[in-house]
């Protein structure tokens, strides 16, 4: 997409565009009154059409895709991870700050709030109070979820349709309204995987790929696991570590849209 038509659909005092970033038409990024003070969009952000963002402080990770008609607003800081999927329709408001891990999905129609709000003060309505929402990595709302200001620990996971008003424990599965810790009945979200499973089931991956895209060549993708490179490549990916040697080459970012949502990686710490 055109770097220029991007640019024209943000209006901020700062912007930090990585590569590859998609805003679709009738999409658009500011304040809630005005310019927003920083805007950051790292590579191949995705923002579907209509889509609406409203805050002062935006921060989008790499590879994350947001469908249409999604409206984000608020008057604190809104940070989202690398990875990331929110199906169309959804609310992320920021009236306190919201904060969102990496590699976590959001399903459609889902809505994260921070505040409540609407009630006459002066007469004495007791409902009126903001707090952040700290969501950490790979949690997962599935869809038609309310959230109320929690904290979701890593790879918690809330069922379809849930109103989710507590604290969320890690690797916890919820439902219902209000949600319930249903994890003694059905498991939590993430298994035990083994290392040689891990490795078993990207080299099917990186074959499947390489079989479709022949154009590439088999040196650009390789395989570590906790730093041993099992096939070396241009791109290394650790399916212990969950990182890749990013170098942003065209079978490396194919490659990882190839294995989204199935498969998630982080750029390896360059300090």
């Amino acid at each position: 997409m055109d770097e220029r038509l991007v640019r024209s659909r943000i209006q901020a005092k700062e912007l930090h565009l990585g590569k590859g970033v998609v805003i679709e038409e009738g999409a658009s990024i500011s304040g809630p009154n005005g310019l927003a003070e920083r805007v950051v969009l790292g590579d191949y952000v995705y923002i579907g059409e209509h889509s609406k963002f409203r805050v002062p402080d935006l921060s989008i990770g790499d590879f994350t895709q947001i469908h249409n008609h999604t409206l984000a607003n608020g008057y604190r800081s809104l940070s989202i991870g690398n990875n990331g999927w929110f199906g169309q329709n959804c609310i992320l408001n920021a009236t306190d700050r919201l904060e969102i891990g990496h590699n976590c999905g959001v399903g459609a129609y889902s809505q994260l709030w921070t505040h409540i709000a609407y009630g006459d003060v002066l007469q004495g309505c007791r409902w009126n109070s903001t707090k952040p929402m700290l969501i950490g990595h790979d949690v997962w709302f599935v869809g038609h979820c309310i959230v109320s200001p929690i904290t979701a620990k890593n790879r918690a996971m809330a069922l379809v349709g849930s109103v989710v008003t507590r604290d969320m424990e890690e690797n916890h599965v919820y439902a219902g309204s209000p949600a319930k810790d249903i994890t003694d009945k059905v498991g939590p979200q993430f298994g035990d995987v083994t290392v040689d499973a891990r490795i078993e089931y990207f080299r099917a991956e990186r074959e499947r790929y390489l079989a479709a895209h022949p154009d590439v060549a088999p040196a650009a993708i390789g395989i570590a696991a906790d730093g041993q490179r099992i096939i070396d490549g241009d791109s290394l990916f650790d399916v212990v570590r969950r990182t890749y040697s990013k170098n942003q080459s065209e079978a490396e970012v194919g490659f990882i849209r190839f294995l989204l949502p199935r498969a998630k990686f982080l750029p390896e710490s360059r300090t």
